[in-house]
């Protein structure tokens, strides 16, 4: 069987709110790409749909209305309607607010009295011996417990897709006749966007792995850390906008003092994960910090071949211009002791005719000077030789993984796939991002 024959046997798995709604889905489905991204990006998926029947905006965007309402907590002693008989507290009852109104004497006993009318006030009160009083009526004065309810007024109504969540998986159907099919788990988005268009209609939706209401993209703070390390700032980032950590790099820089300046707590993550040469990634509502140079030395998951039936196009690019370094030299000197540190870092494939790569900043060891020569050197050389393939879909091709590339002369060799995009319908393309794998360091 053919790989663009593979290619068609594809299934999209989805879920609302928890709920399978696959099946209602693929009558209408015109599109979904899902990207998935190394570092630094968010991933995101993006569906569109066909509405020539109006299904989706009338049933599906009208059943997620929710109404914003106004709630106003009201306490009062008794009850006081028009027509209603009170009974007012022994002692002196005073009806205020009208300079005719008189005090009233009740002495020790209780006395009830008829609202009998109500021109909005004053209420037109008659007492049990027929005599009659004007005035405001004050709760406070009425025999009674006291009495506190809750009115919730709808002021208007809200589309509620934005934070909706959705699970998006792809299936293979048993791509190998090995009767198993092969399942790429999307992961979980929240809905950030709703477009429609047309003629003829069509519903396009938009969902991040960051979710639409987390204060890590919503929130900018300002806030001292001290004495902390980056997992530790990287855990309470994660703890506040409810999601969970996974650090999974060796290197866990650590910090007298750093200052979060009316920032939004994903961008100062990135910041410090860039200074401390850690990558970082956010799928579904997890963050993942981690060595890129850890991923870049596992084993390769796929071969592409140069004539392979499975490319559709490809493009490679090499650069030179500030990415080919041989060599990066960090320096520090201290402002109070005037100490200074410094450490170079050579990789042993260097080229003995390239450029070494000077970094000031602050260090408290030659030990961490170095390691952080290698991790910048790493950063800036990454970028010399990159590479775009777009492919017959295969659920296999996610960011992360490592490739060996062949065929291509000088192009050769190692790479790592940075951003990844799956483009299901019409026909399942892969598209895929490359980097050549720095090895040796």
């Amino acid at each position: 069987m053919s790989d663009r024959t593979l290619a068609r046997r594809t299934a999209v798995k989805l879920y609302f709110k928890g709920r399978d709604i696959s099946k209602d889905l693929s009558k209408y489905l015109l599109s979904l790409s899902f990207t998935d991204k190394e570092e630094d990006e968010t991933d995101d998926i993006s569906i569109s749909l066909d509405d020539r029947e109006g299904k989706w905006i009338k049933d599906w965007l009208n059943t997620n209305k929710a109404a914003q309402t106004k709630t106003e907590t009201v306490t009062t002693q008794g009850e006081i309607k028009v027509g209603n008989i009170v009974q007012f507290k022994g002692g002196p009852v005073y009806i205020s607010s009208m300079a005719a109104a008189p005090t009233v004497t009740r002495g020790a006993s209780k006395c009830k009295c008829t609202i009998a009318n109500s021109n909005a006030h004053p209420y037109h009160l008659i007492s049990q011996d027929g005599a009659r009083v004007y005035g405001w009526v004050n709760a406070s004065d009425v025999e009674g417990e006291t009495v506190t309810t809750t009115k919730t007024t709808k002021v208007s109504e809200k589309r509620a897709f934005k934070g909706t969540e959705i699970h998006a998986m792809v299936i293979q159907k048993n791509p190998y006749s090995d009767g198993k099919d092969k399942v790429l788990d999307c992961g979980v988005f929240e809905i950030d966007s709703v477009n429609y268009s047309g003629p003829p209609q069509k519903l396009t939706i938009k969902a991040t792995s960051i979710p639409y209401k987390a204060k890590l993209r919503q929130t900018k703070y300002n806030r001292q850390w001290e004495n902390t390390t980056l997992k530790n700032m990287a855990e309470k980032i994660a703890k506040r906008s409810n999601m969970k950590l996974m650090y999974l790099s060796n290197a866990n820089p650590v910090y007298k003092r750093k200052e979060q300046v009316n920032m939004t707590d994903i961008a100062f993550l990135k910041k410090m994960c860039k200074r401390a040469g850690i990558s970082l990634k956010v799928t579904s509502k997890t963050i993942v910090l981690f060595d890129a140079a850890d991923f870049e030395k596992k084993a390769e998951v796929k071969k592409i071949k140069a004539g392979k039936g499975n490319i559709i196009s490809y493009n490679f690019t090499t650069k030179t211009a500030d990415t080919a370094y041989s060599s990066c030299h960090v320096i520090y000197t201290d402002p109070n002791t005037k100490e200074t540190i410094e450490a170079t870092y050579t990789p042993e494939n260097a080229n003995s005719d390239g450029q070494t790569l000077e970094v000031k900043r602050k260090v408290s060891s030659v030990a961490e000077a170095k390691e952080l020569a290698r991790k910048s050197l790493r950063a800036k050389n990454k970028g010399e030789t990159t590479a775009e393939f777009t492919l017959v879909g295969d659920v296999d091709y996610v960011a992360g993984i490592t490739v060996r590339v062949y065929g291509y002369g000088e192009f050769n060799g190692k790479y790592i796939v940075e951003q990844a995009t799956h483009n299901i319908t019409g026909g399942y393309k892969v598209q895929i991002k490359l980097r050549s794998c720095l090895e040796g360091y």
